[in-house]
């Protein structure tokens, strides 16, 4: 099975023979290359051309394929599981209905190739993946519902994985879950259900590398009003050019540690830009001439504290708020306790152990941290397909 994941500056590629990985590599992409396209949708020829090449390297192109995995784009709301892809769905993504995003080329990527081999092509939990409680939807606007946009593939595969190595069932039990990459999302995850969903990308949640997260309103409104910024360039700054890129200049957890711990944040050649004016701060040998940055520590901090917070506000909606959805009282054979069985932190920059480390100070008195850096989206994409080819799983059909 192949699965093809595009992302903002890249595409990852892999190939699955059953649970095992044949290969898997990421091609990169230049930003200013990508920046010569008008619209998202106008990369598709040159990311296939790219995924091309990477078969062609791999020798996969006589392979016999099952079925094709993509990564899911922004669509209407929708249950989470595997979705065939289909006309209507390619048609919504080319126009860009629900937003623009790299992610909208997963599905037309994997039709192409599904075609080519004559098989069928999937997403599996789109980041649309709707399964909200209602109460969960309401804000102080009922012109502005709260929507459900999130990384629900990295999510669910990393809850699963979580209940795996802890002992217990991921659909039996109770489960927070942060997605930390350049955007973050925090989840509750309730008796195989994602009840509610702090959504990153309409610039609520945790301060992250590139967004602000949560802001208050009338002041955003107040910068847009005395000229400060246009309302393009507020959406610019919240959703790329906010968080740790505002405060420190870089997007980079490393180089914030690094400036935190007044170590060398420069390649050996000595050409690592770390400043936050976009200067380098490496002498000539490649060392770095900087005191510990007690401003980069305290933009750590509040990262922390930040994503911490988020995550411990969504335990009220891991029990049943008496709307009757989810999975009710706790039943009397403990199938469903009502208790948090693990907090699971994933994505990018739970590979940094300080973090980590300081959410499980944060966070343990709720549950069990649990991280899981390495949580393959690819292996979650192919894993939800096989789910619909083995008949344990069936596949919703989008009109």
């Amino acid at each position: 099975m192949l699965a093809i994941n595009p992302g903002s500056t890249s595409t990852k590629v892999a190939l699955y023979e059953g649970e095992t990985e044949v290969f898997s590599e990421t091609v990169e992409h230049a930003r200013e290359e990508l920046a010569a396209f008008p619209t998202v949708i106008a990369q598709y020829a040159y990311r296939r051309a790219a995924v091309d090449a990477l078969l062609a390297k791999h020798g996969v192109a006589d392979l016999p394929l099952a079925a094709v995995a993509g990564r899911g784009g922004l669509l209407p709301p929708m249950p989470g599981g595997a979705w065939r892809i289909t006309p209507a769905m390619l048609e919504t993504l080319a126009q860009a209905r629900y937003g623009e995003h790299p992610c909208n080329l997963g599905a037309p990527l994997a039709q192409d190739y599904a075609t080519r081999w004559g098989v069928a092509a999937y997403i599996v939990d789109p980041p649309v993946t709707d399964e909200m409680d209602e109460v969960a939807r309401i804000s102080g606007l009922p012109a502005l519902p709260r929507r459900s946009v999130f990384h629900a593939l990295s999510q669910r595969s990393a809850a699963r994985r979580a209940a795996e190595l802890l002992g217990v069932d991921y659909a039996a039990n109770r489960w927070l879950v942060a997605h930390m990459g350049g955007g973050i999302s925090v989840a509750a995850h309730r008796c195989g259900r994602i009840v509610d969903v702090i959504n990153a990308l309409d610039g609520d949640g945790p301060i992250a590398p590139e967004r602000t997260g949560r802001l208050p309103s009338l002041g955003v409104l107040s910068l847009v009003q005395d000229g400060t910024y246009t309302f393009e360039q507020l959406r610019r700054i919240i959703l790329r050019e906010g968080g740790m890129w505002a405060h420190c200049g870089t997007n980079d957890l490393r180089v914030l540690e690094r400036r935190m711990d007044g170590t060398s944040c420069c390649d050996k050649d000595g050409t690592s830009c770390c400043g936050k004016d976009g200067t380098s701060c490496c002498d000539k040998d490649g060392a770095a001439d900087a005191p510990p940055d007690a401003h980069a520590a305290l933009v750590f901090e509040a990262v922390a504290y930040t994503i911490a917070k988020e995550l411990a506000s969504l335990a009220p909606a891991l029990l049943d708020g008496g709307c009757g959805t989810g999975c009710g009282e706790p039943a009397s054979d403990g199938s469903c306790p009502a208790r948090i069985a693990g907090v699971v932190l994933t994505g990018g920059m739970a590979r940094s152990t300080r973090l980590t480390e300081r959410l499980r100070q944060r966070l343990e008195w709720l549950a069990p941290v649990v991280v899981l850096p390495e949580v393959e989206e690819m292996h979650a994409l192919a894993s939800g397909v096989l789910r619909v080819l083995r008949g344990q799983e069936t596949p919703g059909e989008y009109a």
